[in-house]
């Protein structure tokens, strides 16, 4: 998948910036990669501790990499991860992986919230399943909380459905996360 590029023509927004969604493998696209999770995981744990989620535990459960352990995670065979630039600048990333089960799973999914609403979330999703049908995956899941409501709305948009619960979480996560699936 490296050097797999997807761009989103400028007619397609109105505002006429091109969004572009690569393929990412070099330690330094991995460090700005890195940055926006690091982000995500201070949003959300801001969120998350108004439901009465402990910081260290969700900081612990999904947000402990560095640049060597995504590396390791979405460079091996059936996985992807993308970096979106809108103009040039970083706006988000995502990426996907194997489950234990073999099946896809969307992970890491963040666009900076400036740039929210402009493309890039929806050229990220594009980019991973088409990724995971290159990698020959039928199905794909994902884990989210219920307060992310606009990425709710963008997984809908795609076809996800809410599905059963795939994997053991901390017991103080269960009252706000969703698992859903799609077929690919």
């Amino acid at each position: 998948m490296p050097g797999k590029t997807v761009g989103i023509s400028d007619w397609l927004l109105p505002w006429r910036r091109f969004i572009e969604v690569r393929a990412i493998n070099s330690p330094s696209d991995f460090e700005e990669a890195l940055a926006l999770i690091d982000a995500m995981g201070k949003w959300d744990a801001e969120q998350s501790s108004r439901f009465g989620v402990p910081e260290v535990e969700l900081l612990e459960y999904v947000y402990g990499h560095t640049v060597d352990t995504l590396m390791e995670k979405f460079r091996q065979p059936g996985a992807g991860f993308f970096l979106a630039r809108a103009d040039g600048i970083v706006a988000g990333c995502a990426g996907y992986s194997k489950s234990d089960d073999g099946i896809a799973e969307l992970q890491k999914m963040y666009v900076r919230t400036e740039e929210r609403g402009q493309g890039a979330a929806k050229g990220l999703m594009t980019a991973c399943l088409d990724g995971m049908r290159d990698d020959g995956y039928d199905r794909v899941q994902l884990e989210t909380v219920s307060f992310m409501r606009g990425a709710i709305a963008l997984y809908e948009s795609f076809g996800f459905k809410p599905c059963d619960q795939f994997r053991e979480i901390p017991a103080s996560l269960q009252p706000i996360t969703i698992f859903m699936e799609r077929k690919l």
